[in-house]
């Protein structure tokens, strides 16, 4: 249910929109590289969307992260047919996902965007099909800061699974990584 209005707000409010609650310290992060490994279903159950985060590698000039999309649904979803894409990564002063909620629903997220994403995503995410990527885009990120990884918007191509609540899915990451 949390990704249903989490949804919603993201298209209402827009993806870049300023977060209100100050970041714990404003210093850039430190280069680091983590082998973060997540993976994480909507839904939990039946056909569904498989989310991965391999990594993330922050350097003195930028950010990179490996991701993927898996497809375990017997429809296609389509990219960028709608909203924006909403794809990149997300800073929070906290991992707690009240915050994630509450800041969806009041003010929007601010979505450090990639510059490049290599490969590009396929128009059609097919049945079956995995979209796999490298994310980065220059700049520090704000150490402290809790990371979380946005994917989206995936658009139903015809009738969803029943388990799929919305026809538009953006997915913002259970996960954190603490810079």
């Amino acid at each position: 249910m949390r990704r249903t209005l989490l949804l919603l707000v993201l298209l209402l409010a827009g993806c870049g929109s300023a977060a209100t609650e100050p970041l714990p310290d404003a210093r850039p992060a430190e280069p680091q590289s983590a082998d973060l490994g997540w993976r994480e279903s909507y839904p939990k159950t039946g056909e569904r969307l498989v989310f991965g985060v391999r990594s993330l590698e922050v350097t003195a000039d930028g950010w990179s992260s490996e991701i993927s999309i898996e497809n375990r649904t017997g429809i296609s979803f389509e990219f960028g047919d709608g909203p924006p894409l909403a794809l990149g990564l997300i800073l929070l002063g906290d991992a707690d996902l009240e915050t994630l909620d509450r800041m969806t629903s009041r003010d929007g997220l601010l979505l450090r965007e990639p510059k490049t994403i290599e490969p590009r995503p396929p128009d059609v995410l097919g049945p079956g099909e995995t979209w796999r990527a490298t994310i980065s885009a220059p700049g520090s990120l704000a150490d402290s800061a809790y990371v979380r990884v946005s994917f989206g918007p995936l658009v139903a191509v015809g009738e969803r699974p029943k388990e799929i609540e919305q026809s538009t899915v953006i997915w913002i990451t259970d996960e954190t990584y603490r810079l």
